[in-house]
């Protein structure tokens, strides 16, 4: 086997004594699609600033984030600039807060470009219309010269994505690329990563509440849950038999066609509080399963052949 491009273990994001993010570990291969789900505040976010190194100075991580065997956490703000935008792209939430609004698309795709590689300023030009081409934007050679403000939503978020791809990026980050846009351009952001991630070989880390998207998109999933991982799995394994009694409610949640017009039931409760989790296993004051042994604490163990999952009963 050959080893994974991103492998991520025990990271931690503390803020004063509160652990936000609590010994995430988990491995991106080469060319993979790799997804993050769960609800909001169970740390989604605040992983991916963290393998990016762009975490508010009062946050402070700790662990390993190695990309082909360099731990990030460990590098000095000079080598990062090389990593940032360069071996690592990624694509925020909100593209349209996420561009500068008095800079050209041109320029600020222009401005990646130079950072990372060593073309000239025609070259740069000409990869700039390349790239908007490839993320599918029409008449780049015209629209480069707009403002983000001249275009829609699914636009901007297209050019997001054709600057995370400039400086040649190995891994994708994309969180939750989707969330501002409509059905009809969500399909086609999503369409535009599983097609990126094809023809180029580009590992990506989707990170999404939205299990439909991640069932597309993904070849495996970890599922986060109060700042932890309690399930990975490859994705068709998982959505069908979910072990973790988290994951079972998330796709419980899940509309199907065939029940148009049923109430699903959700999942009860509210998660905890940063800093404020339960004794043993945070899901258990949700949990329809809980029982004797769920106070102690669960430990994500290996499920052959490429799974985890943190829960006593699963491995029972």
């Amino acid at each position: 086997m050959t080893s994974p491009l991103l492998a991520v273990r025990d990271l931690s994001v503390t803020f004063r004594a509160i652990r936000l993010v609590d010994s995430v570990s988990f491995d991106i291969g080469r060319g993979e699609v790799f997804g993050l789900v769960g609800e909001s505040g169970s740390g989604k976010t605040l992983t991916a600033l963290a393998l990016m190194r762009l975490l508010l100075p009062a946050l402070h991580a700790t662990g390993s984030v190695e990309l082909d065997g360099r731990n990030l956490l460990a590098m000095s703000e000079r080598e990062l600039r090389t990593v940032r935008g360069g071996q690592i792209g990624m694509i925020f939430q909100e593209p349209t807060a996420a561009l500068n609004p008095v800079f050209t698309i041109d320029a600020q795709i222009r401005a990646a470009i130079r950072a990372h590689t060593a073309m000239t300023d025609r070259q740069a030009g000409e990869r700039v219309i390349e790239l908007l081409g490839k993320v599918g934007i029409p008449d780049p050679a015209s629209r480069r010269k707009f403002y983000p403000h001249q275009l829609s939503g699914g636009l901007c978020q297209r050019v997001m994505i054709a600057m995370a791809l400039a400086g040649g990026a190995r891994l994708l980050v994309a969180d939750e690329p989707t969330t501002a846009l409509d059905v009809t351009i969500q399909e086609e952001i999503v369409g535009l990563i599983e097609q990126l991630a094809r023809d180029t070989g580009i590992s990506v880390l989707f990170i999404s509440h939205d299990l439909g998207l991640v069932a597309r998109l993904c070849h495996r999933i970890a599922v986060a849950y109060a700042g932890q991982i309690v399930e990975i799995g490859a994705t068709q394994t998982l959505l069908r038999a979910p072990r973790h009694p988290y994951t079972q409610g998330l796709v419980r949640c899940v509309p199907k066609l065939h029940e148009v017009g049923v109430l699903q039931r959700g999942i009860p409760g509210n998660p905890p509080a940063a800093g404020r989790w339960p004794t043993g296993c945070r899901f258990a004051p949700r949990c329809p399963q809980a029982g004797d042994g769920c106070d102690e604490a669960q430990v994500l163990r290996d499920e052959p052949p490429d799974g985890a999952v943190r829960c006593w009963r699963a491995r029972a």
